[in-house]
């Protein structure tokens, strides 16, 4: 799974909790990419995501560039940005009023699901906490059964087992992963995780934060 390889495309991933178990409804195989070092790696996007009232950001709206990246909480690549390159990123860029970044969901197996499902549940000011717990975690839940892992770290954001089912039996919630998946997929044309979306153009996987850091700035040059 490297390079962005999408060696199946994903056409549906739906989890179920019952009975103790969880499955996949449809999947196949998808490669988390990686760009290698150097300049800004993206190119033109064919088409690009539109940004709604109920998605999850850091930064300013106004933002002269905004950043939609499709993540998978199970993704070591994902990780790796939200873990070494997002906090520059943020001190940079974000918090000086440069860029707003958008998170989609975009999970790649049933036990990631779960934790997308679970971010969505907590509420605004736990979500952000949320999925850096999960990434910081990640080696210990992303696991075949992750989901008693998982349930221990809802525990800690004050869920019981009947909130924490609840949550992930929710319809309303599992069709809304779906959807936005779903868009990204057959729309988008995104076949790999971390997939990032910089006003117009498309960059997928991230090795280091100068080769993202070149993409922004000339997103920025490009407002001017």
């Amino acid at each position: 799974m490297n390079k962005g390889v999408l060696v199946g495309l994903v056409v549906l991933v739906l989890v179920a909790v019952g009975a103790g178990g969880w499955f996949y409804h449809s999947s196949q195989s998808v490669g988390a990419g990686t760009a290698s070092a150097g300049g800004d790696q993206s190119k033109k996007a064919d088409a690009v995501p539109t940004v709604a009232a109920d998605d999850k950001f850091l930064g300013k709206a106004d933002a002269p560039v905004t950043i939609v990246e499709y993540f998978s909480l199970g993704c070591p690549h994902c990780k790796h940005f939200h873990e070494d390159i997002l906090p520059k990123l943020k001190t940079e860029y974000i918090d000086t009023g440069k860029v707003r970044l958008v998170f989609r969901d975009f999970p790649l197996d049933g036990v990631a699901y779960g934790a997308a499902l679970l971010t969505r549940c907590v509420n605004d000011l736990a979500y952000f906490p949320m999925v850096d717990t999960l990434f910081q975690q990640q080696d210990t839940w992303h696991v075949e059964g992750g989901v008693d892992h998982i349930k221990t770290i809802a525990k800690t954001a004050g869920m019981d087992d009947a909130t924490f089912q609840a949550c992930l039996s929710d319809q309303a919630r599992k069709d809304k992963v779906k959807a936005v998946q779903d868009e990204a997929v057959n729309t988008l044309k995104v076949n790999s995780t971390p997939t990032f979306f910089i006003n117009d153009r498309v960059l997928t996987g991230v090795s280091d934060y100068e080769t993202f850091k070149a993409t922004v700035e000339n997103a920025l040059a490009a407002k001017q």
